[in-house]
């Protein structure tokens, strides 16, 4: 054996330690490291009009104020400035749709339930590492907590193909939405996974940045279920 091949098996040998080690790190800090908590503060999101309240504010006249106020009531979250908001911000209904492409809405999914919000992707590997944890939640909660999967469908890394395919070789069977980009945008979030806790009331509670450990999970439910 020349010296040439020798330094090329070391370097080989070398290189399989260290994964080696990398993987056995990571499996023992995964069990073991705090998430992120982060206080979620919303950027301002104006829902558009549902089209019947729309009509009746655009020709509506200045004298017909009980109508332009009616047609304003029929809006979904409108901001009421009172001290309730103190509690926390509360979420608008903002458009979910499923993976076939039906749409549906935040409160639609939640339906009066305090909700948990998993902000994901199929290649994000701390998003792969939690949703087991998030899945047996859900089995075990999925009738008194809402849990929204949100997908980061970009149609570039993140598609329908590639998460059907997610789906099917993980496997995930709880339901997955997505979105127009309104939660990444409403939360100011880039960061995957980021996951958010709304009680009964659609108000935030708390959220987490990062990988969510499995008791940081099971706090967090029962936060919401008390």
């Amino acid at each position: 054996m020349d010296k040439k091949q020798r330094n090329l098996y070391v370097t080989i040998i070398s290189f399989v330690i260290i994964i080696v080690v990398a993987t056995v790190a990571y499996n023992r800090l995964k069990d073991t490291a705090e998430p992120v908590s982060f206080t979620p503060t919303m950027t301002e999101y104006a829902a558009p009009l549902p089209e019947p309240a729309a009509k009746a504010m655009a020709v509506a006249p200045a004298s017909d104020a009980a109508e332009v106020e009616a047609a304003a009531d029929a809006v979904d979250h409108v901001s009421d400035e009172s001290e309730e908001e103190q509690l926390g911000p509360v979420m608008p209904d903002i458009p979910l749709f499923t993976l076939d492409d039906r749409e549906t809405s935040f409160d639609e999914v939640r339906a009066g339930r305090p909700a948990i919000v998993n902000y994901f992707a199929s290649w994000c590997p701390p998003c792969k590492a939690e949703l087991p944890y998030f899945e047996e939640a859900w089995k075990q909660h999925g009738d008194e907590i809402a849990f929204i999967f949100l997908d980061a469908l970009d149609g570039q890394r993140e598609t329908k193909a590639t998460i059907d395919t997610f789906i099917k070789e993980f496997p995930f069977t709880a339901p997955v939405y997505w979105d127009e980009g309104i939660f990444a945008f409403i939360f100011n979030t880039n960061s995957l996974p980021t996951t958010v806790f709304f009680d009964k009331d659609g108000r935030v509670v708390t959220g987490f940045l990062g990988m969510v450990s499995e008791r940081a999970l099971e706090e967090s439910i029962a936060l919401l279920l008390k």
